[in-house]
Protein backbone atom coordinates (compact mmCIF):
# COMPACT_ATOMS: atom_id res chain seq x y z
CA UNK A 1 0.00 0.00 0.00
CA UNK A 2 2.80 2.14 0.47
CA UNK A 3 4.21 1.62 -2.49
CA UNK A 4 1.39 2.27 -4.52
CA UNK A 5 0.90 6.14 -2.27
CA UNK A 6 4.48 7.04 -3.06
CA UNK A 7 3.92 5.97 -6.54
CA UNK A 8 0.43 7.90 -6.81
CA UNK A 9 1.92 11.08 -5.47
CA UNK A 10 5.12 10.53 -8.11
CA UNK A 11 2.27 10.39 -10.73
CA UNK A 12 0.79 13.40 -9.58
CA UNK A 13 3.86 15.35 -9.27
CA UNK A 14 5.12 14.68 -12.76
CA UNK A 15 1.65 16.28 -14.43
CA UNK A 16 1.95 19.08 -11.98
CA UNK A 17 5.83 19.82 -13.08
CA UNK A 18 4.80 19.15 -17.00
CA UNK A 19 2.32 22.10 -16.15
CA UNK A 20 4.80 23.85 -14.58
CA UNK A 21 7.16 23.97 -18.11
CA UNK A 22 3.80 24.65 -19.76
CA UNK A 23 3.53 27.59 -17.81
CA UNK A 24 6.56 28.65 -18.30
CA UNK A 25 7.00 28.39 -21.89
CA UNK A 26 3.25 29.95 -22.42
CA UNK A 27 4.27 32.82 -19.77
CA UNK A 28 4.41 35.63 -22.03
CA UNK A 29 1.07 35.12 -23.82
CA UNK A 30 -0.20 33.96 -20.66
CA UNK A 31 -2.10 30.84 -22.97
CA UNK A 32 -1.36 27.87 -20.34
CA UNK A 33 -5.05 27.39 -19.15
CA UNK A 34 -7.59 27.03 -21.72
CA UNK A 35 -5.51 26.18 -25.14
CA UNK A 36 -4.53 22.74 -25.92
CA UNK A 37 -0.70 21.87 -26.32
CA UNK A 38 0.61 21.41 -30.14
CA UNK A 39 3.87 20.70 -31.20
CA UNK A 40 6.15 23.53 -31.24
CA UNK A 41 7.66 22.59 -34.28
CA UNK A 42 4.84 21.67 -36.84
CA UNK A 43 2.04 23.15 -34.57
CA UNK A 44 -0.40 20.19 -34.64
CA UNK A 45 -2.80 20.11 -31.61
CA UNK A 46 -1.42 17.16 -29.42
CA UNK A 47 -3.95 14.47 -28.30
CA UNK A 48 -4.20 13.13 -24.60
CA UNK A 49 -1.89 10.05 -25.31
CA UNK A 50 0.96 12.41 -26.85
CA UNK A 51 0.94 14.72 -23.20
CA UNK A 52 1.22 11.63 -20.78
CA UNK A 53 3.85 12.73 -18.83
CA UNK A 54 7.19 10.43 -19.15
CA UNK A 55 5.11 7.97 -20.96
CA UNK A 56 4.41 9.88 -23.76
CA UNK A 57 7.93 10.79 -23.88
CA UNK A 58 9.27 7.14 -23.88
CA UNK A 59 6.66 5.61 -26.33
CA UNK A 60 7.39 8.65 -28.56
CA UNK A 61 11.06 7.88 -28.36
CA UNK A 62 11.55 11.40 -27.60
CA UNK A 63 9.94 12.85 -31.18
CA UNK A 64 6.81 14.44 -31.98
CA UNK A 65 4.45 11.86 -33.62
CA UNK A 66 3.47 13.99 -36.81
CA UNK A 67 6.29 15.73 -37.86
CA UNK A 68 8.97 13.34 -35.60
CA UNK A 69 10.65 16.64 -34.74
CA UNK A 70 12.66 15.87 -31.64
CA UNK A 71 11.12 16.30 -28.15
CA UNK A 72 13.64 18.22 -25.77
CA UNK A 73 14.97 15.79 -23.37
CA UNK A 74 14.83 18.76 -20.55
CA UNK A 75 10.92 17.94 -20.45
CA UNK A 76 11.54 14.63 -19.54
CA UNK A 77 13.88 15.50 -17.08
CA UNK A 78 11.96 18.33 -15.53
CA UNK A 79 8.59 15.71 -15.27
CA UNK A 80 10.75 13.05 -13.59
CA UNK A 81 12.43 15.59 -11.04
CA UNK A 82 8.50 17.49 -10.37
CA UNK A 83 7.37 13.20 -9.42
CA UNK A 84 10.58 12.95 -7.05
CA UNK A 85 9.45 16.55 -5.69
CA UNK A 86 5.65 15.90 -5.04
CA UNK A 87 6.97 11.66 -3.49
CA UNK A 88 5.96 13.06 -0.07
CA UNK A 89 3.37 15.02 -0.35
CA UNK A 90 -0.05 13.68 1.15
CA UNK A 91 -2.55 15.54 -1.59
CA UNK A 92 -5.65 14.15 0.47
CA UNK A 93 -4.24 16.78 3.12
CA UNK A 94 -5.61 20.60 2.69
CA UNK A 95 -3.11 21.70 4.89
CA UNK A 96 -0.62 20.33 2.72
CA UNK A 97 -2.15 22.51 0.02
CA UNK A 98 0.17 25.36 0.77
CA UNK A 99 3.08 23.00 0.36
CA UNK A 100 2.09 21.98 -3.16
CA UNK A 101 1.28 25.60 -4.51
CA UNK A 102 4.75 26.51 -2.90
CA UNK A 103 6.81 23.61 -4.48
CA UNK A 104 5.16 24.30 -8.19
CA UNK A 105 5.59 27.86 -8.37
CA UNK A 106 9.78 27.18 -7.43
CA UNK A 107 9.56 24.47 -9.85
CA UNK A 108 8.46 27.01 -12.24
CA UNK A 109 11.00 28.93 -11.36
CA UNK A 110 13.87 26.40 -11.34
CA UNK A 111 12.71 25.55 -15.28
CA UNK A 112 12.88 29.12 -15.97
CA UNK A 113 16.05 29.82 -14.49
CA UNK A 114 17.64 26.54 -16.21
CA UNK A 115 16.40 27.57 -19.54
CA UNK A 116 16.98 31.49 -19.61
CA UNK A 117 19.34 31.84 -16.51
CA UNK A 118 16.43 34.23 -14.94
CA UNK A 119 13.43 34.26 -14.32
CA UNK A 120 9.96 36.42 -14.04
CA UNK A 121 9.35 37.48 -10.09
CA UNK A 122 6.12 37.17 -10.80
CA UNK A 123 6.48 33.13 -10.35
CA UNK A 124 7.85 33.67 -6.95
CA UNK A 125 5.16 35.90 -5.62
CA UNK A 126 2.59 32.78 -4.61
CA UNK A 127 5.65 30.75 -3.16
CA UNK A 128 6.75 33.93 -1.32
CA UNK A 129 3.31 34.88 -0.17
CA UNK A 130 2.69 31.29 1.58
CA UNK A 131 6.33 31.32 2.96
CA UNK A 132 5.26 34.72 4.86
CA UNK A 133 1.67 33.82 5.81
CA UNK A 134 2.50 30.31 6.54
CA UNK A 135 5.74 30.69 8.36
CA UNK A 136 7.70 28.87 11.02
CA UNK A 137 8.99 31.21 12.44
CA UNK A 138 7.77 30.62 15.86
CA UNK A 139 9.84 27.12 15.73
CA UNK A 140 13.11 28.71 15.09
CA UNK A 141 15.37 27.96 17.24
CA UNK A 142 18.36 30.27 18.27
CA UNK A 143 20.85 28.53 15.61
CA UNK A 144 18.26 29.22 13.00
CA UNK A 145 18.10 32.82 13.57
CA UNK A 146 21.62 33.07 13.78
CA UNK A 147 22.25 31.22 10.77
CA UNK A 148 19.62 32.76 9.06
CA UNK A 149 20.54 36.23 9.56
CA UNK A 150 24.23 35.01 8.76
CA UNK A 151 23.71 33.80 5.15
CA UNK A 152 20.82 36.96 4.46
CA UNK A 153 24.75 38.93 5.44
CA UNK A 154 26.46 36.80 3.34
CA UNK A 155 23.84 36.77 0.18
CA UNK A 156 23.11 40.73 0.00
CA UNK A 157 27.40 41.01 0.36
CA UNK A 158 27.69 38.81 -2.85
CA UNK A 159 24.54 40.28 -4.31
CA UNK A 160 26.18 44.23 -3.87
CA UNK A 161 29.38 42.97 -5.30
CA UNK A 162 27.57 41.19 -8.48
CA UNK A 163 28.53 37.52 -7.51
CA UNK A 164 25.33 36.50 -7.14
CA UNK A 165 21.65 37.02 -8.25
CA UNK A 166 19.08 38.50 -6.19
CA UNK A 167 16.62 35.30 -6.96
CA UNK A 168 18.80 32.81 -4.69
CA UNK A 169 18.19 35.15 -2.08
CA UNK A 170 15.32 35.11 -2.60
CA UNK A 171 14.69 31.33 -2.87
CA UNK A 172 16.22 31.10 0.54
CA UNK A 173 13.85 33.37 2.75
CA UNK A 174 10.95 31.69 0.91
CA UNK A 175 12.85 27.92 2.07
CA UNK A 176 13.94 29.34 5.23
CA UNK A 177 10.37 30.87 6.13
CA UNK A 178 8.37 27.97 5.03
CA UNK A 179 10.23 25.49 6.46
CA UNK A 180 13.00 26.57 8.44
CA UNK A 181 16.83 27.84 8.19
CA UNK A 182 18.19 24.51 8.86
CA UNK A 183 16.22 22.92 6.36
CA UNK A 184 17.00 25.62 3.73
CA UNK A 185 21.18 25.32 4.47
CA UNK A 186 20.89 21.40 3.84
CA UNK A 187 19.00 22.54 0.80
CA UNK A 188 21.66 24.74 -0.29
CA UNK A 189 24.59 22.20 0.59
CA UNK A 190 23.28 19.58 -1.60
CA UNK A 191 22.53 22.26 -4.02
CA UNK A 192 26.43 23.43 -3.94
CA UNK A 193 27.54 19.64 -3.78
CA UNK A 194 25.41 18.96 -6.79
CA UNK A 195 26.53 21.81 -9.09
CA UNK A 196 30.25 21.37 -8.10
CA UNK A 197 29.69 17.79 -9.19
CA UNK A 198 28.48 18.43 -12.32
CA UNK A 199 30.88 21.45 -13.00
CA UNK A 200 34.31 19.06 -12.42
CA UNK A 201 31.99 16.04 -14.52
CA UNK A 202 31.19 18.82 -17.31
CA UNK A 203 35.10 20.41 -17.02
CA UNK A 204 33.25 23.62 -17.67
CA UNK A 205 34.94 26.98 -18.24
CA UNK A 206 35.18 28.90 -14.78
CA UNK A 207 33.69 31.83 -16.66
CA UNK A 208 30.92 29.95 -17.89
CA UNK A 209 27.55 30.44 -15.87
CA UNK A 210 25.28 27.94 -14.66
CA UNK A 211 21.59 28.33 -13.58
CA UNK A 212 21.97 27.90 -9.31
CA UNK A 213 17.97 27.36 -8.31
CA UNK A 214 17.50 23.93 -10.31
CA UNK A 215 19.94 22.77 -7.83
CA UNK A 216 18.45 24.18 -4.84
CA UNK A 217 15.47 22.59 -6.16
CA UNK A 218 17.25 19.10 -6.25
CA UNK A 219 18.54 19.85 -3.28
CA UNK A 220 14.97 20.38 -1.35
CA UNK A 221 14.27 17.04 -2.65
CA UNK A 222 17.16 15.40 -1.10
CA UNK A 223 16.21 16.98 2.15
CA UNK A 224 13.02 15.90 2.32
CA UNK A 225 14.03 12.60 1.50
CA UNK A 226 16.79 12.41 4.33
CA UNK A 227 14.61 14.64 7.10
Amino acid sequence: MKHLYVLTNFIIGSCLASHAAVVYERWDNKNFIYSRSQCNNCHFELSILDEIPLLSYLFLHGKCRYCHQIIPAELFLFELIGGFAFCSINFSNLYEIPTIILLFFLLTVAISDYQEQEFDLLFLIPAFSIALIFNQFAIFSLIDWLSFFLLLTVFAYYIWQKKMGLGDLLIYLVIACYFTPSFANFAFLFASILMILIFLFEKSSLNQRHPFIPYIFLGIILTQFIF
